[in-house]
């Protein structure tokens, strides 16, 4: 991804592309928190901190289907966000490391 923003702005900005990526990183694992216990609430789960309150079935079902089906519905979002939206392939990769390479070489024959 570095590569490809040098070739898209013509600057290399390594510290930028991964602050962004460690930010989204960190918003994303917050915002996955937050969701649990939202979608916790939702399904009807009751804490049984110090007490002996048993889930109904309809409860587990729901904690089932958050830790299988609902991952498995946003690997599916995330595949297909990268099929039709993140720019880079293995040709597009090998295409960038040409180009760099050229304009790197370039740069140092001025020198």
């Amino acid at each position: 991804m570095i590569d490809f923003q040098e070739i898209r702005t013509g600057e290399r900005n390594d510290a930028t592309v991964y602050a962004t990526y460690s930010w989204a990183r960190k918003l994303g694992q917050a915002v996955a928190g937050g969701l649990t216990g939202w979608a916790l609430t939702w399904i009807g789960y009751v804490s049984t901190a110090g007490e002996h309150i048993i889930q109904t079935d309809q409860v587990l079902d729901g904690i089932y289907s958050l830790a299988t089906l609902l991952p498995a519905l946003l690997l599916l979002v995330s595949l297909l966000a990268l099929i039709f939206w993140y720019p880079l392939s293995k040709k597009r990769v090998d295409e960038n490391v040409a180009t760099l390479a050229a304009k790197h070489e370039s740069q140092s024959s001025h020198s």
